[in-house]
């Protein structure tokens, strides 16, 4: 099974697919795509957010480029487990009482968007939360990488 047909991954897929660069494979990986910090309509700063800051304590890279979009991506399992879009947002796919926690420090599941429709999570699924630089997405993150097995 690949990424792009895991039942885990379905609302995130329907969300994306058709969004993204058409340059970029469905699934790829960040050496794979030319300046990929700054190449695949996300803001520099919530690539290095999602890839390189809140992913410290991860055993394994989950960097992964889905449909033109960052993600976080569990290798052995192919489940997406985090994501990041546009200039405001980034999402993380959280077990319920660490979302709880997420969504009690601040997060949230519809994002509204100045000069774009609001992005309701209902479309991508029941798991994920809107995060925001909150202290303990670092743990937040190993829960959603534990969770996405």
């Amino acid at each position: 099974m690949s990424a792009p047909d895991h039942p885990s991954n379905a609302g995130l897929c329907r969300y994306f697919h058709g969004r993204g660069r058409r340059d970029v494979p469905a699934v790829a990986r960040p050496e794979d795509v030319v300046r990929p910090y700054d190449a695949l309509g996300t803001h520099p700063d919530l690539v290095a957010r999602l890839w390189d800051e809140i992913t410290r304590l991860l055993p394994v890279d989950c960097r992964f480029v889905l449909f033109g979009t960052p993600v976080l991506m569990r290798p052995d399992s192919e489940i997406v487990f985090g994501f990041a879009g546009g200039t405001h947002t980034y999402a993380l796919r959280l077990p319920e009482a660490v979302r709880a926690e997420a969504l009690a420090a601040g997060g949230t599941r519809i994002k509204t968007y100045p000069r774009s429709p609001s992005l309701d999570l209902d479309v991508i699924g029941p798991e994920w939360v809107f995060c925001s630089w909150f202290a303990g997405e670092e743990a937040w993150c190993l829960a959603a990488y534990e969770f996405a097995c």
